[in-house]
C-alpha cells in the first residue's frame, strides 16, 4: 500500500469501541498494539486525531499511536481530519450531537453498531446527512465480510427459501447480538415483517431471534433464526432447492474490508448504503429489542415500532446538559 493520505479523526476511543484493540492497531500497524498479527498497511487511511470525554483515555490511545494528536473538545477535528470514526457504543444515543459538527462541515462519518436505539434517532441522523449532503456510514464488521457476497450468490442459487439458520457469537443483544440480526438484512436484504427474541436476559448471552420475512423473500412465511451463543464468531445455514452452510473466518481478511468501505466513503462521499437499508437494519435490530424488553418474547412487527427506545446498556458517560448550545 502506498503512503497513508486519508486522515481519520477518532472520534470516542473507550468503553465498548472496536478502536483501541481493533480498528486503530489495523488503521496503524505500526503503533505499539497489535491486531490478528497485522503489521503491513492495509488501507490509505491513517489516524490523525483523537477525543474523548475521558481524558485520559485519550491519552492512552494517543500513547499506543504516536501519530495521533488529542483534542480538547469533540468539535476539536473539525477542519483536521477527511473522515471520522465514531467507535463507542455507549455514546449512541449521543451521536447526533457528536457528529453534527462534522457532518455540517462536510466531513463523513463512520458510526458503529448500533446506529441509534429508536427509529426517530434513526431518521434525525439520516435527516442531518441529508440536509448537509454528507454521508454516513454504519453497520457490523459481519455485514462486509469476504464470504457475503459468494453467500447471497448461493442464496439466489436455491430457488425458493425455506427458511435458514444463523450462529452468531455475542456477549449481549445491544452490542454483539446485533451482530447476528445485521447479518441477516446482509444475506437476505429488506424482507423482514417482524422479530421476535426469546431470552432470559438481553444482557447475557443465549437466546433465539426469530425473523418472519414477507411473502416473496422465498418461500411465503418464511422464517429464519439468529442463535445467541458464546463462542462462534458467524456461521449461516439456508435451505431451498438444496442446502448450504458457510462459515465466517475470523483471521485478519475477515476484518479488512469494512476498513476498506470507510476509506471509500471518506474519499468519494458516496455511502455504501442507502437511507432505507440503515432504517431496514436497523429496524430489524429495535424489533428484536423492543421483543425481548416488553413483548416477552413475541414478535413485533417492524412497522409499528413508532417511537420506542431500547435501554441502555451501560451508564451514560455524559453528564447531564453536556451537549448543550
Amino acid at each position: 500500500m502506498p503512503e497513508a493520505q486519508v486522515r481519520v479523526g477518532v472520534l470516542t476511543c473507550g468503553r465498548v469501541n472496536h478502536m483501541p484493540a481493533v480498528w486503530g492497531p489495523l488503521i496503524d500497524p505500526d503503533g505499539a498494539r497489535r491486531f490478528c498479527g497485522c503489521t503491513e498497511r492495509q488501507t490509505d487511511m491513517t489516524m490523525t486525531h483523537v477525543w474523548d470525554p475521558e481524558p485520559a483515555a485519550a491519552a492512552e490511545f494517543a500513547a499506543a499511536f504516536p501519530r495521533v494528536r488529542i483534542v480538547e473538545h469533540y468539535a476539536g477535528m473539525v477542519g483536521k481530519v477527511d473522515g471520522v470514526i465514531v467507535g463507542d457504543h455507549d455514546s449512541c444515543p449521543h451521536f447526533y450531537d457528536l457528529v453534527r459538527p462534522y457532518l455540517q462541515a462536510g466531513i463523513p462519518v463512520f458510526l458503529n453498531r448500533p446506529f441509534a436505539l429508536s427509529l426517530p434517532d434513526a431518521r434525525r441522523l439520516l435527516n442531518l446527512s441529508a440536509t448537509t449532503g454528507t454521508p454516513i456510514m454504519t453497520g457490523s464488521t459481519l455485514e462486509f465480510a469476504p464470504e457475503i457476497e459468494g453467500i447471497r450468490q448461493q442464496i439466489a442459487g436455491l430457488g425458493q427459501i425455506e427458511g435458514y439458520a444463523i450462529a452468531n457469537g455475542t456477549s449481549d443483544y445491544s452490542t454483539h447480538g446485533i451482530h447476528g440480526v445485521l447479518l441477516a438484512h446482509a444475506c437476505f436484504g429488506g424482507t423482514a415483517r417482524s422479530v421476535a427474541y426469546g431470552t432470559r436476559d438481553w444482557r447475557l448471552p443465549g437466546g433465539v431471534v426469530t425473523i418472519e420475512h414477507e411473502p416473496g423473500a422465498g418461500a411465503a412465511g418464511m422464517f429464519g433464526s439468529v442463535h445467541q451463543i458464546t463462542d462462534a464468531l458467524g456461521s449461516i445455514r439456508v435451505w431451498g432447492q438444496g442446502s448450504f452452510e458457510r462459515s465466517l473466518d475470523g483471521s485478519l481478511p475477515f476484518w479488512i474490508p469494512i476498513l476498506r468501505q470507510m476509506q471509500q466513503m471518506f474519499e468519494s462521499r458516496q455511502a455504501p448504503q442507502t437511507d432505507e437499508q440503515i432504517l431496514q437494519k436497523t429496524a430489524m435490530f429495535l424489533a428484536g429489542f423492543q421483543s425481548a424488553v416488553d413483548a416477552g418474547g413475541a414478535p413485533v412487527r417492524l412497522d409499528e415500532l413508532d417511537d420506542w427506545r431500547a435501554p441502555r446498556l451501560n451508564a451514560n458517560p455524559y453528564p447531564a446538559g453536556y451537549f448543550e448550545d
